[in-house]
């Protein structure tokens, strides 16, 4: 059931929630006269020509200077690594807002033009939407660590997902165009990485949605910032060596007959107790966070215990600006890894419309030369869905009840 909706002006001024999935044929899904000036003049302004400038000069700073060696990406034939491309990594991190209760995870449910021209509006004059917003605030929600209370941690995801994670996804596609023999693989990566992020902001944002600073944060700071961040071999190394972070998105896919998508963002930290031998900190996070243990198995397998929150959906905490804070439900799987690419997965979470979720990554199933992924999700309100990945394309799958 399509997630985009029409409202009155009525309705979604008593409850702000629905604003996100409102249409933009609603009477109510028009941002405001101001906010549309905004967007026509963003593309030409002198505010948004120096913001691309210095996305350029991030672009020169990384330069193509090769890395002493692969840290995130290995060429491995098997799990989670062997889907990791340019166009799964999109999807992935792109739709991974999709996962939401309130946010339709049917591809042709969204309106691309609408959503666009709110996030370019908002990155056009990223000025003007901090001070509706607040200097204060959003220092305090979304920049510095200090807040911890539920409404003002806006800082997690924007440090986890944002700097840490994409930082991490720069280099780890730098190597995957490296590994491909792709002339300048680090700005074809730099291209690559802002095309997800500009896409994951566009799924999240709502059509009739006007000012915020999300777009501002996440862009213009921890994207920016993640990338220059991990354009050194010494941060590199510690996260790869110390913490073992690795990507282990879900499989991407779409599913018939109604285009539902089957993406995820999701790293996998696990941190080696130096007084625990073959044993370490387990931590997952992702729309959601898991907390456990992991068991080495072997010299080169791990199993992975943890239990957590998933995200259900935001809720929008104002009218006048977008500040949101997000409903969990409860959340725990088990994580089978080969040199830290996973390799199967068995989760179980509260969301009614993701209550079982299992993945096989290739590498396991064979039929000859031949080895699909395999993932299976089942829900509370007894859908079922059921899809195959490739190393080289989006999988398919399908949708039953």
């Amino acid at each position: 059931m399509s997630l985009c909706h029409s409202y009155t002006k009525e309705e979604l001024r008593g409850n702000p929630v629905l604003l996100h999935n409102a249409c933009s044929d609603s009477p109510a899904a028009t941002a405001s006269p101001d906010f549309r000036k905004l967007y026509e003049h963003a593309i030409f302004s002198g505010t948004s020509q120096i913001y691309l400038l210095i996305a350029v000069i991030v672009l020169l700073c990384t330069g193509e200077i090769s890395s002493q060696r692969n840290y995130f990406y290995t060429n491995k034939p098997y799990g989670s690594e062997a889907l990791f491309n340019p166009v799964s990594f999109i999807f992935n991190g792109g739709y991974d807002v999709a996962q939401l209760q309130l946010v339709s995870n049917r591809i042709q449910d969204h309106n691309y033009r609408e959503m666009w021209k709110t996030v370019i509006g908002n990155l056009g004059h990223p000025i003007k939407s901090i001070e509706v917003y607040g200097w204060n605030r959003f220092l305090r929600t979304e920049f510095l660590p200090i807040s911890f209370t539920k409404n003002n941690m806006q800082w997690i995801p924007n440090y986890q997902q944002h700097l840490i994670g994409g930082g991490m996804m720069y280099t780890a596609m730098a190597e995957w165009y490296r590994e491909q023999g792709v002339p300048w693989p680090k700005t074809f990566s730099f291209v690559t990485v802002m095309s997800q992020h500009l896409l994951n902001e566009v799924i999240e944002t709502g059509p009739a949605e006007g000012y915020s600073v999300d777009e501002v944060s996440d862009i213009y700071i921890f994207d920016l910032g993640g990338i220059l961040l991990f354009s050194f071999d010494s941060v590199n190394e510690f996260f790869a060596d110390e913490l073992n972070l690795s990507d282990w998105s879900l499989q991407a896919s779409v599913t018939l007959p109604n285009g539902r998508v089957n993406a995820g963002q999701y790293f996998s930290v696990k941190w080696e107790f130096p007084f625990w031998q073959n044993h370490a900190l387990f931590y997952r996070y992702g729309m959601g966070a898991l907390f456990g243990i992991s068991e080495k198995l072997n010299e080169e397998e791990w199993l992975s215990y943890g239990i957590g929150f998933k995200t259900k959906h935001l809720v929008d905490l104002e009218t006048e600006f977008k500040q949101r804070t997000i409903e969990t439900g409860w959340h725990a799987g088990i994580f089978w890894d080969r040199n830290n690419s996973l390799l199967a997965s068995l989760v179980f979470s509260g969301v009614k419309e993701y209550f079982v979720m299992a993945d096989v990554y290739p590498g396991i199933l064979k039929t000859g030369n031949f080895s699909p992924g395999v993932w299976a999700i089942a829900g509370r309100d007894g859908t079922f869905l059921f899809g195959l990945t490739t190393k080289y394309l989006i999988g398919a799958g399908a949708e039953f009840r």
